[in-house]
């Protein structure tokens, strides 16, 4: 019998896409909870899943703050509710960065739970942990979440070097790699370390999902993006349970890693096969310039901007927004005009005369209702907060065309 510990990352992958049918039913806890022979397999997943979690609810008169209370809720509102980290641990007070680990604490209390449903393989009844299991990755990529990516990073390069760290395990399982990267892509605004890591998840996840076939990995540029995918036929021997916990381990890490770097991973299955997309972001992004003293705010709209076109540069001071505009040129600046420590509507007046700045459109950001005023003393747009991702980045595309067309 599996311990609790063994079914945190298949765990982890089920709730990330709990209703995500296709990745879904990739999930080795279809046959692991005993749902193969049903009818819908998926369906019932999530229900198992969904009826776990809200079992951990518990009962009235137990204080709010408890431990108990802190793991229902992480559970609820960022799996079945489907909530951002940055919007529950606005709701827990709590950083980011211990969300996270808190996060592993709820999954391992959920894992516990299911512990009971969990049949043993057909082999000896044992399980070893793949290589590519993660542990505790709130504290193990906060580095990454915070590091530069430095100069931009060519695929192709690091591919090579990926593929003949993978050739003896690709030899061992029988696989060919079959390879087809356009020489012209943009570069990427990935942490090569990240890069790296992305790709080898991917190919290793492949590479047990088809052994003694071919795997193939191609890539292709989007309008501000680079997509790589990796595509797998499942072979016709029934793999092992080790293997599919593997391969949902290695699609997990690789998922948490291009999140981290404002990029993401799409799973499909067309038949048999494993189609496996990362998307990441190209260097060759349309810089905005943030400033506001909230980090808070600052982060949430970074993670607006990921998946598009816009790179966000945040700033908490007019002087720190200063410097990233020589250094960078940013194609629009969003303002908050309502800022403890700093008058931000000076800081729009001398936006709008600095040599730097006044040919750069300046959106508005604020809780304040003075449009009027804000567009009366120069600024290209008004955002109310709280502002969702459709409107900021509605916003940004104003910006970013008239930018343009004043050239």
């Amino acid at each position: 019998m599996p311990s609790p510990d063994d079914l945190v990352p298949s765990l982890r992958f089920a709730l990330k896409h709990l209703y995500d049918p296709v990745a879904l039913r990739q999930s080795p806890l279809i046959p692991r909870l005993g749902l193969s022979a049903s009818a819908e397999p998926v369906s019932q997943l999530r229900q198992t899943l969904v009826r776990a979690i809200r079992a951990l609810q518990p009962e009235a008169g137990v204080p709010a703050d408890t431990q108990i209370w802190r793991v229902y809720e992480i559970l609820l509102y960022r799996y079945v509710q489907r909530s951002s980290q940055l919007e529950v641990a606005d709701q827990l007070g709590v950083s980011v960065r211990h969300l996270g680990r808190l996060e592993g604490q709820a999954l391992q209390v959920l894992a516990e739970g299911l512990q009971q449903h969990v049949r043993s393989p057909a082999d000896d009844g044992a399980e070893t942990p793949g290589p590519d299991e993660p542990t505790a990755f709130g504290d193990e990529l906060a580095w990454l979440a915070e590091a530069d990516a430095g100069e931009a990073v060519h695929l192709e390069p690091i591919l090579s070097c990926v593929l003949k760290l993978v050739e003896p395990m690709a030899g061992q399982h029988g696989v060919t790699v079959d390879l087809s990267v356009p020489s012209d892509l943009l570069p990427l605004a990935v942490h090569p370390v990240a890069l790296r890591q992305i790709l080898l998840s991917l190919l290793g996840a492949a590479i047990r999902q088809a052994p003694g076939q071919a795997v193939r990995v191609d890539a292709r540029a989007l309008e501000w993006q680079v997509a790589v995918c990796v595509r797998a036929p499942r072979a016709d021997s029934a793999r092992s349970a080790e293997s599919d916990e593997a391969i949902a381990a290695s699609l997990e890490m690789a998922s948490r890693l291009a999140d981290t770097c404002g990029g993401g991973v799409t799973v499909h299955v067309q038949g048999d096969a494993l189609a496996v997309t990362a998307t990441l972001p190209a260097s060759e992004q349309t810089p905005v310039l943030v400033i506001d003293d909230n980090a808070n705010t600052l982060r949430l709209l970074q993670r607006y901007a990921s998946n598009t076109r816009y790179r966000i540069m945040p700033a908490t001071t007019l002087a720190e927004g200063l410097i990233l505009t020589r250094e960078t040129t940013p194609r629009a600046i969003v303002l908050d005009v309502m800022m403890p420590e700093i008058d931000g509507w000076e800081v729009l007046g001398r936006l709008r005369q600095h040599p730097l700045t006044s040919h750069i459109p300046v959106v508005v950001c604020t809780i304040l209702v003075e449009e009027d005023l804000a567009l009366s003393l120069g600024a290209a747009g008004f955002l109310r907060k709280p502002v969702s991702r459709e409107a900021f980045l509605e916003a940004l595309d104003r910006a970013y065309l008239a930018e343009r067309a004043s050239r």
